[in-house]
């Protein structure tokens, strides 16, 4: 169901902003898990529904970004490639993940990959931009390429 809102919302607010926002709030659920473990189930089953809440916005929302970035003819390869390191993450995760458990505790999985999330949504704010003309760093041969095979704004 939030991958509709995550759609609409990244049409109407803007993509990097929702999938900015849904990635944060997903990584501070992450990080707070251990400590809903320690204090009750029912808790770690709220705080995981909330999870998953904020990360089904990101799948539509990232297309959202797409949309404004990339050409029709660069998107598919570019969707793909991003959707790709959905999966490739499950693989590097999970034996890291088991690293981090048998070395450090179960809950430091939680903590190092919330952190990492966090960090990377500070990144993610300060560099991503919903449109190509909104971004400091673009250069005019980049934006008037953007802007003649862009069938969108």
């Amino acid at each position: 169901a939030t991958q509709i809102l995550g759609g609409w919302l990244g049409a109407c607010l803007g993509g990097s902003r929702v999938f900015g926002v849904g990635v944060a709030f997903t990584a501070l659920f992450t990080l707070l898990t251990p400590l809903m473990a320690n204090t009750s189930f029912y808790l770690v089953i709220t705080i995981r529904l909330m999870q998953g809440l904020f990360e089904g916005v990101t799948y539509p929302s990232i297309i959202a970004v797409w949309s404004r970035w990339a050409p029709p003819q660069e998107r598919a390869r570019l969707v793909t490639i991003t959707f790709s390191g959905g999966y490739f993450s499950i693989i590097v995760t999970s034996k890291v993940c088991s690293l981090i458990a048998n070395t450090l505790g179960w809950s430091y999985i939680f903590y190092i990959t919330g952190i990492i999330g966090l960090i990377w949504c500070a990144v993610w704010w300060t560099v991503v931009k919903d449109k190509p003309e909104d971004d400091p760093h673009i250069s005019t041969e980049e934006l008037k390429y953007l802007r003649d095979n862009l069938d969108c704004g």
